[in-house]
């Protein structure tokens, strides 16, 4: 699956072994309909945990990280969307926005109330990640 619109540019491929998906390129709102559906696919396909490959991701808009985490939150239990390796404008974007990181880094979101709580970025509050992070 490959998208290019306007200066945007995306590819992603389906992966088995993990399963998931391998994604390169750019995550904008060009290339947001294909990342949509590359996710419908991956939740539908397998009933296995969703691995993420973001290692070549170069550039990443909030759209994107919140259709990533919207698609993590609805996962059914024990379900996970895996996100290895994060790229740093996808860690500035979580920290922005008070969103957790596990403790190895890689993004869980245990919303479906089967992982343990892991820390987050602000002192161990657990914060969903369709919410905007806490005012100070």
């Amino acid at each position: 699956m490959t998208s290019e619109t306007g200066a945007s540019h995306a590819s992603i491929n389906p992966v088995v072994e993990p399963h998931g998906l391998r994604i390169s390129g750019e995550l904008d709102r060009d290339t947001a309909p294909l990342l949509g559906r590359a996710l419908a696919w991956a939740v539908q396909a397998d009933t296995a945990d969703i691995h993420l490959d973001l290692g070549e991701v170069t550039f990443i808009d909030i759209g994107a990280v919140r259709l990533i985490a919207r698609t993590a939150t609805e996962l059914p239990a024990p379900r996970r969307l895996i996100a290895d390796p994060i790229p740093p404008m996808m860690r500035k974007l979580l920290h922005l926005l008070g969103w957790r990181l596990g403790p190895d880094q890689n993004l869980y979101v245990p919303v479906n109330g089967h992982d343990p709580p892991s820390p987050d970025l602000y002192g161990g509050q657990p914060i969903v990640p369709s919410d905007p992070a806490p005012e100070p």
